[in-house]
């Protein structure tokens, strides 16, 4: 039972250092193969969750369901049109809230 209850804290929470690392690998893999797709996503991932990380010291653990997204946001770290992204939240395929008119959606719904 120990060990699940780590494994559950392990799985929604990560230091912001170790969601570095896991973007630096996904950017270095895809570097690896050469793939200018695989390149361009990576770096849209990067480039887009770096401002986010940046609130946070790299040794402090967050909890993957408060930083909230926009939908902007999610949508260039899924790979899809922002329409995509508002249909997926309405149909409940993608966790997310609305705050007034406009949807937040947590990290842990995109890493």
């Amino acid at each position: 039972m120990r060990g699940l209850t780590w494994l559950s804290l392990r799985t929604n929470h990560m230091s912001a250092a170790d969601i570095r690392s896991m973007l630096d690998r996904e950017r270095y893999e895809a570097l690896a193969v050469r793939d200018p797709i695989a390149i361009a996503n990576a770096a849209e991932r990067y480039n887009t969750l770096d401002p986010v990380l940046a609130a946070f010291p790299e040794t402090e653990v967050i909890d993957l369901y408060r930083p909230l997204l926009s939908v902007s946001q999610a949508s260039k770290l899924l790979g899809y049109k922002p329409k995509e992204v508002r249909r997926l939240l309405g149909q409940g395929k993608i966790s997310g809230k609305k705050v007034g008119s406009e949807w937040r959606i947590p990290l842990k719904a995109v890493l």
